[in-house]
């Protein structure tokens, strides 16, 4: 019965032997394509069995008239059948390759010497183990002998089905192989340098269109690794379900990138309407990314496809409206996605088996994806220039601006303090005239003019002081030339200041406490510094409660020396806190009839004149307040 079934399996194999083109190896070895040698068979149930391929439906072959046989996006599974003839070659070892390495299944049929066949089954929805080589392609080992042998190969699955059969010499195969592993290793190692260096830029600048790039070139980075079948090899080799998923990666990368546009091109300024349609076209792909996970092949090859397509066109096209409307940095843009929009156009054709498949067309998107990864590092660079170049002149613009406004600021307050000592000395005029209400002698006059006269009296004193103490603030904002410093020793002058005020302290219970270092002198004017100190000392007396505490604190630092002068009074509100040193601003509503809200900033001009600063401190009302003064320290 074995010898009866081999003699079938004999008479089964002579149809195939004498209708198919024998593809014959030559001596030299080497890599052969055999496209020309092929002949298909459609099986568009999938039903058809290997004896019937071979004998009862062996007829129905017909040449596949293709280098590359593309069957595009097809529910049928086809049969191919090709006669290999090895035995005039010395070189005995030869390998059918499947160049194209994402065919869900391929089933290659082996005649065996008792007449049947011998199945090897590959394909990346298989896990990598299941080859026999450890390659990203797919690579049966054929049996050399005399004769020429009739092969089957079984191709189906639900991506496109294009093929790149090759007859490959072990020498041709091996290298082959390690030229394409220079050149992927090139290829993807480039890309992950430019991902890892655009990482460093955006951790570096912070900038938002970085990090969408970074997303970006992560998920092209995926799809390809996918594409060209590395993925399976190195990264889940055991888990060849995800191979089907890669349009998940590209549309990650669709939806970064059109992030990334919106930030290069600054759409929101440059291109309003276009904004909005990108804003519109992320939100689509946000949501394409969970359907094309979901919905069954093909139809998640053509909406990532499509997806792609969409994403280019639009993006060249609005690019090419920034650029016209005089965006420098856009002209680069353009011309990467230009080529990367040929590359995927050329791609989506050979899959839709509108053009013949070659290793050009299967190659286009890597071309024009490299092209895009170096020419969008190029404009991102060029951007930080452009940026760079607009901020320095909009730091000169601004420069300028506040030069100006300083320069109107400093005018406008020369003209106010010249307004000012004018009004002030025109106010001497009148302010002799009732000075002669002094001379009167109250006590004899009547007494319906005694009490008229007595605040006559008090209103001339009053605007006397208000002229006399604002010229004096005039005079010392109006000069130009520093007072004349020398060492003072802030303590005595305090000690001194406090002896003077010794009956109105005893009068109202006040505790004024000098803790200022007795050794420390500082660079000052003493005449004018006394009187700064003296000012400072009255306003918190005069803000402190009866029995309160004054302190009188001094603390020294490497160049300068910091006086406080702190009471427990009413405080003063965070608000106030700078207004209290402008001229004639008192704190709270009214005015008091003893101020004219000059001491204060009279103390600022004097302290900045000397090289100082000077400043007021308060937790809020109720919590007292510390006036600060700092002044540099002198040396020894």
């Amino acid at each position: 019965m074995a010898l009866l079934r081999g003699l079938i399996g004999l008479l089964a194999l002579l149809p195939a032997l004498t209708m198919a083109e024998v593809m014959v190896a030559p001596p030299g070895g080497g890599e052969f394509n055999l496209g020309p040698y092929v002949e298909v068979l459609e099986d568009p149930e999938g039903t058809f069995s290997i004896d019937q391929v071979a004998s009862d439906f062996s007829d129905r072959f017909q040449p596949a008239g293709q280098d590359n046989p593309s069957f595009g996006f097809s529910s049928s599974v086809f049969w191919l059948r090709f006669a290999i003839d090895t035995s005039r070659a010395p070189e005995r070892e030869w390998y059918l390759v499947q160049r194209h390495p994402i065919v869900d299944h391929l089933s290659l049929f082996a005649p065996t010497p008792q007449g049947g066949f011998l199945r090897k089954d590959m394909g990346d929805a298989l896990p990598f183990d299941h080859r026999e080589l450890n390659l990203r392609e797919f690579v049966w080992p054929l049996d050399s002998g005399r004769n020429a042998k009739t092969y089957y190969l079984r191709v189906a699955g639900k991506g496109a089905l294009s093929l790149e059969l090759k007859l490959s010499s072990s020498n041709a195969l091996l290298e082959r192989t390690y030229f394409e592993q220079l050149v992927f290793g090139l290829f993807f190692g480039g890309l992950l340098v430019m991902l890892i260096y655009n990482l460093m830029l955006y951790l570096s600048v912070r900038d938002q269109a970085y990090l969408y790039y970074i997303l970006f070139l992560a998920g092209y980075l995926l799809s390809f690794v996918n594409i060209n079948g590395l993925g399976l090899q190195y990264l889940w080799p055991g888990y060849p379900v995800l191979n089907e998923h890669y349009p998940l990666f590209a549309g990650v990368a669709m939806a970064a990138l059109v992030q990334y546009s919106r930030l290069f091109l600054d759409t929101a300024s440059r291109a309003p309407r276009a904004e909005r349609y990108l804003r519109r076209l992320v939100q689509v792909a946000i949501v394409l990314v969970p359907i094309v996970v979901l919905v069954p092949a093909p139809w998640k090859y053509h909406l990532s496809t499509m997806l792609i397509l969409a994403v280019v066109i639009s993006l060249i096209s609005i690019g090419v409206s920034v650029w016209r409307g005089g965006y420098r940095v856009a002209r680069l843009y353009v011309l990467a996605w230009s080529v990367f929009l040929i590359g995927c156009v050329v791609f989506a054709a050979d899959n839709l088996k509108l053009i013949p498949h070659t290793t050009l067309t299967n190659y286009a998107p890597h071309l024009g994806g490299a092209w895009v990864v170096v020419l969008l590092s190029l404009a991102l660079g060029d951007r930080i220039k452009l940026l760079e170049h607009e901020r320095d002149e909009l730091a000169a613009e601004t420069r300028r601006t506040l030069e100006r406004h300083f320069q109107e600021v400093q005018r406008l307050d020369r003209d106010k303090l010249v307004f000012l000592q004018y009004l002030s000395h025109e106010l001497n005029t009148p302010l002799n005239w009732l000075a002669g209400a002094r001379l009167l002698d109250t006590g004899k006059l009547p007494e319906e003019l005694r009490e008229a006269v007595n605040m006559v009296q008090k209103g001339q004193s009053r605007l006397q002081d208000l002229v006399t103490t604002s010229l004096r603030y005039f005079d010392l904002a109006g000069r130009e030339e520093a007072p004349a410093a020398s060492h003072v020793a802030p303590m005595w002058l305090l000690d001194g200041l406090i002896q003077e005020r010794k009956e109105e302290l005893e009068r109202r219970r006040l505790k004024v406490l000098n803790r200022v270092p007795a050794d420390v002198q500082v660079l000052a004017c003493e005449r004018e510094l006394k009187e700064v100190l003296a000012n400072l000392l009255d306003n918190a007396m005069l803000f402190s409660g009866e029995g309160q505490q004054v302190s009188l604190l001094g603390d020294v630092s490497e160049d300068s020396v910091l006086l406080r002068v702190c009471d427990q009074g009413k405080g003063i509100e965070a608000d106030a806190l700078d207004g209290i040193f402008e001229p004639f601003f008192m704190v709270g509503s009214s005015h008091r009839a003893d101020g004219f809200g000059l001491s204060l900033p009279l103390a600022r001009v004097m302290v900045e004149q000397m090289g100082g600063e000077i400043w007021a401190e308060s937790d809020g009302p109720g919590k007292g307040s510390c006036l600060c003064l700092r002044l540099p320290l002198a040396s020894h």
